[in-house]
């Protein structure tokens, strides 16, 4: 029996192209985390949770930061770039923030907040300090050569354009309605289906094609159906935005959500959406559905269920501290949160007024394991987030003494 078409055309072919190397993936910086997802072409991430969680900072070390400094010291060929429309913070806020983490990258031993390199704490930078956050001038420069932000409002408009801009830009996409086949945004029909009459006879009825052929490569196109051709066979594009509940009512975060699922189905784009979460996290009806677990849920997802329909990945972030969300001996998920503690030997991980501690929680995995939680280290200073040891180890220990000294 001779193999399907579709199937050899599709899912052979990506097979064939991950055998020979051409299939690549951004490694996940966090160690165990990387065993449920790593950073991906087409994929959809949806990422909440309360305010002050992190979910921000979350995205901006997996999408922005950690791909950077692995890509710029490996031989990886891909095209990676970042279009960010970020709604609650200014672009020199983001700079700021940027630098303090590479800052913290070649140095563990120094924190340098985004407030203080701004002036917003202890007043302006001494001499050492400015002349330290310059030293970044160039590197920052060559990060900001992948990465496009856009602040203050926008619109699922401006998306949509900007999406499709980048598409067209960065390769070529044939599009088949009933009639025949268009390329990019022309109006004219490049062919249509009643002139060569192509008519391949299925058991479930004929069905309409039409042949065509793209930089040497032949393909054939039936009603309905689309290919995209980058220019890079490596392209990773993340569509990030930040914020998104601030853009409207439900009907516009669903009509976004739609506009972000179609570019990664038609362009293999990376939608990366953070949301602030639906309810407060200790109302009566949440106690009702779930009581005493504050851990996020699906249902939380702020205003736009169509956003958890089209996702493939979604991500809650909370911070257990903030809700007092620990148990008798001041632990949460076995690691300890609270301060004071109700023990003789009071929990470390989070000295009094330093908050250290978020948990991660995946909720949906359409390409792996779901339900997975992962205690994280979170240095809000400096955007940087590291995988905490496992409970009880010597490693963990280690962590516990960094904090105490205020890293």
């Amino acid at each position: 029996m001779a193999i399907n078409r579709r199937y050899k055309d599709g899912f052979l072919s990506h097979l064939d192209a991950s055998q020979r190397g051409e299939v690549v993936f951004i490694p996940n910086p966090l160690e165990r985390v990387s065993d449920v997802f790593n950073i991906m072409p087409s994929r959809y991430t949806l990422l909440f949770g309360a305010t002050g969680s992190g979910k921000t900072s979350f995205a901006d070390y997996e999408y922005i930061l950690a791909p950077w400094s692995i890509l710029e010291n490996s031989d990886l060929d891909i095209h990676w770039e970042v279009q960010y429309f970020s709604l609650e913070r200014k672009e020199a806020f983001k700079h700021a923030k940027w630098v303090s983490w590479l800052i913290y990258r070649d140095n563990t031993e120094m924190l340098v907040s985004a407030e203080q390199i701004l002036g917003w704490k202890n007043g302006p930078l001494n001499s050492v300090g400015y002349n330290l956050v310059r030293k970044y001038d160039e590197e920052m420069s060559e990060l900001l050569e992948h990465v496009r932000i856009y602040d203050g409002k926008t619109s699922a408009e401006a998306i949509q354009r900007t999406i499709q801009r980048r598409a067209l830009a960065l390769g070529t996409f044939f599009y088949a309605d009933h009639v025949g086949v268009r390329r990019d945004d022309d109006l004219m029909y490049i062919e249509q289906f009643d002139e060569k009459n192509l008519v391949e006879q299925t058991k479930i009825g004929p069905l309409p094609y039409i042949e065509l052929e793209w930089e040497g490569e032949k393909f054939r196109l039936e009603p309905e159906t689309h290919r995209y051709f980058p220019k890079h066979k490596r392209t990773f594009l993340f569509i990030v935005v930040d914020g998104i509940n601030l853009l409207g009512d439900k009907k516009v975060l669903d009509d976004i959500s739609i506009i972000l699922a179609t570019a990664r189905d038609r362009y293999g784009f990376s939608p990366v959406v953070i949301s602030q979460q639906n309810r407060a996290l200790g109302d009566i009806q949440r106690a009702k559905l779930h009581g005493s677990d504050l851990a996020p849920q699906l249902e939380d997802v702020f205003k736009s269920s169509q956003m958890g329909f089209d996702a493939d990945l979604i991500i809650g972030m909370f911070d257990p501290y903030k809700y007092k969300a620990w148990d008798a001996e001041g632990k949460y998920g076995e690691y300890c949160i609270n301060p004071l503690g109700n023990t003789s030997k009071p929990c470390t991980l989070t000295p009094r007024a330093i908050n250290r501690f978020r948990s991660i929680h995946f909720l949906k995995n359409s390409f792996g394991n779901e339900g997975n939680i992962f205690g994280l280290k979170f240095l809000g200073e400096c955007n940087h987030f590291e995988t905490l040891p496992l409970p009880g180890s010597l490693e963990l220990e280690k962590v516990y003494s960094d904090i105490k000294r205020g890293l």
